[in-house]
């Protein structure tokens, strides 16, 4: 098998039908490492990045694609310094995984595994949020001689498998209280003065993603970089039809909003984004939008909605059961060798410095 290295935004564009032909065929590929979503994440992520695409040879379509994130963390005043590897879509995908043509999985994720030991330079892979029964075949290819796998705890990725009708998922998942109050809190919402719904539309994107955008700034304090990331990463989405986004409103003050990512493959709806404005809280309009994005994916067919990583309380009162992701930490022994081959000295400078400190106060 050969591995191209792929760096470059115009290269990864040129990836775009390859790719979408193997997703296609894919079981076990959700929208996240898909081009679409990978497209967004390379204009948002911090960390450098890379593509592994494999294929039989140099003349036949790539068959399979790993998606990396490189970043550097330690102290390079005292020479320590971690190469850190983290899989494509951290930390802003609900889940992380392969790409790969069903035929091939045998030998191009092995294959990815021994390019990533060989080839490139790393001291830890961080491999979060993974929703991917072909990590195990990964992970055998890396021995316990040469490297320490730590699985962390899991996460827990709560999710609904829709019925066939509003009125059933209503009395079927709901408790009575929990049915009660969303009915209540509906109506609520629905009486304000000047209520409407918004949906996204091209006329709309910036506004809508604004309006989002900011009361999730507000809430979570988020640096404006960060926002910035976000916003390309959900006009990517809107660019690819693969962006729901819809803001309830009373007049012209913005109640509630939910970004959701649309997964047409395996018809999920994924609850990506949801706020709300707190000056409305006793209408309980986050709660609302949740239970109107609900509704909206039944009566369209999807077959799954997924809450996204994370066992936030209010999602288990819409009637969900529980996945997980796997996190897994993989440390190169060679970095305990460097760090024990590199501390005397770096104990020694960091004495004088500390002594040259002591004798000036």
């Amino acid at each position: 098998m050969e591995i191209k290295v792929i760096k470059s935004i115009d290269q990864f564009n040129k990836l775009k039908q390859n790719w979408n032909d193997i997703h296609a065929e894919d079981p076990h590929a959700t929208i996240f490492p898909s081009w679409t979503w990978m497209r967004g994440w390379i204009e948002a992520t911090m960390y450098n990045w890379q593509v592994l695409a494999v294929r039989p040879t140099s003349t036949k379509p790539y068959v399979g694609f790993m998606v990396l994130g490189i970043s550097s963390v330690g102290n390079f005043r005292f020479n320590i310094v971690h190469g850190n590897l983290h899989m494509g879509g951290n930390p802003i995908s609900d889940c992380t995984g392969f790409v790969c043509l069903p035929d091939y999985i045998d030998v191009a994720i092995p294959a990815f595994a021994k390019f990533i030991q060989k080839q490139l330079k790393w001291n830890t892979f961080s491999l979060m949020n993974v929703f991917d029964p072909r990590l195990d075949l990964f992970l055998q290819y890396f021995s316990p001689k040469r490297f320490h796998v730590q699985e962390l705890e899991e996460t827990s990725c709560p999710y609904i498998s829709l019925p066939n009708t509003w009125d059933q998922y209503l009395n079927g998942f709901l408790s009575p209280n929990t049915r009660k109050n969303l009915k209540y809190y509906t109506t609520k919402v629905e009486q304000l003065k000047g209520y409407q719904v918004i949906h996204v539309h091209t006329d709309n994107l910036e506004t809508q993603i604004d309006t989002l955008l900011k009361f999730w700034q507000k809430r979570w304090g988020l640096p404006s970089e960060q926002i910035y990331r976000h916003r390309a990463l959900y006009q990517r989405c809107f660019e690819e039809n693969a962006l729901w986004l819809t803001t309830l409103w009373a007049e012209k003050t913005p109640i509630a909003g939910v970004a959701g990512i649309i997964d047409q493959k395996l018809k999920t709806f994924i609850l990506y984004t949801p706020v709300f404005n707190d000056t409305f809280a006793k209408y309980s309009p986050g709660k609302v939008m949740v239970g109107y994005s609900i509704r909206y994916a039944i009566e369209n067919g999807f077959q799954v909605y997924d809450f996204g990583a994370g066992d936030e309380r209010y999602k288990f009162s819409f009637g969900v059961k529980e996945r997980f992701n796997r996190n897994i930490i993989i440390s190169s022994n060679t970095l305990l060798v460097n760090l024990k081959k590199r501390m005397p000295e770096t104990l020694k400078t960091f004495g004088k410095r500390l002594l040259s400190t002591s004798k000036k106060i």
